[in-house]
């Protein structure tokens, strides 16, 4: 049986194939993106392996038998009209009347608001209006920050952009740091607003290196000493936007 932290990463990696298709997942990727050491995941990968849960190129075992794989409109317009042109043929083949198993009940049609019979709907029509209708809004909505969340690199990189900010400052140290300490905290955003915090942090970070670097202070006889806090920086006043 796995352990509590093997199962989890199991899940996870099942979710980056999931998300990633048939692109080919390598070691240093993966323990990347699970947040944890390359050696934890060699050890990680020993077991699975042992439990015949992935293969060796990290793929989970039988993947491609578990897909469904459902079917388009088109093609189940295409099955309609074969089956109908079907039906149609064979009744075109039929020697004998068939009994009549319908009763003398007179079926009335549906009426519109304007009281008028409304025109029978055919099967294709109702299939091509499926077909036509709009996708569904993706859901989103708040949640916590967790240890395996990871930023969309599409919108990060359009925010890093915008804020003036080079996508190499985004590494794994700084994205490791903003999720550890918003991860305690156990507030809930939406992932929009994740990006956005998360940008803040990294240009927070950018600043206070770039104007405050670590200055030193001769004195006689080659000592030097660190300066004491700089209780004129303003910095500490923009330090509740991150935390909120």
């Amino acid at each position: 049986m796995l352990s509590e932290a093997y199962q989890r990463r199991y899940i996870m990696l099942l979710c980056l194939r999931c998300s990633n298709g048939d692109v080919t997942l390598h070691d240093d990727e993966i323990s990347f993106q699970l947040r944890i050491s390359s050696e934890e995941w060699a050890a990680t990968k020993t077991v699975l392996l042992g439990k015949k849960l992935i293969t060796e190129d990290n793929r989970p075992t039988a993947w491609d038998k578990r897909q469904y794989l459902s079917d388009s409109s088109a093609a189940r317009v295409a099955a309609h009209r074969a089956k109908k042109k079907a039906d149609k043929k064979q009744v075109c083949n039929v020697t004998e009347t068939p009994p009549d198993t319908e009763t003398d009940t007179e079926v009335k049609p549906s009426l519109t608001p304007a009281g008028e019979d409304a025109a029978p709907v055919e099967p294709e029509q109702e299939l091509a209006q499926a077909a036509h209708a709009e996708p569904a809004a993706p859901v989103t909505g708040l949640f916590p920050m967790h240890l395996e969340w990871v930023p969309d690199q599409v919108q990060l990189k359009a925010r890093a952009a915008m804020a003036g900010l080079s996508l190499d400052l985004f590494n794994r140290e700084a994205i490791a740091g903003f999720v550890i300490h918003h991860e305690a905290k156990g507030l809930a955003k939406t992932e929009r607003e994740w990006l956005a915090a998360l940008v803040n942090w990294v240009k927070r970070d950018a600043v206070q290196a770039a104007v405050r670097p670590a200055a030193v202070v001769s004195f006689p006889g080659g000592q030097r000493r660190a300066n004491g806090p700089d209780f004129h920086d303003p910095s500490w006043r923009t330090m509740t936007e991150y935390d909120l």
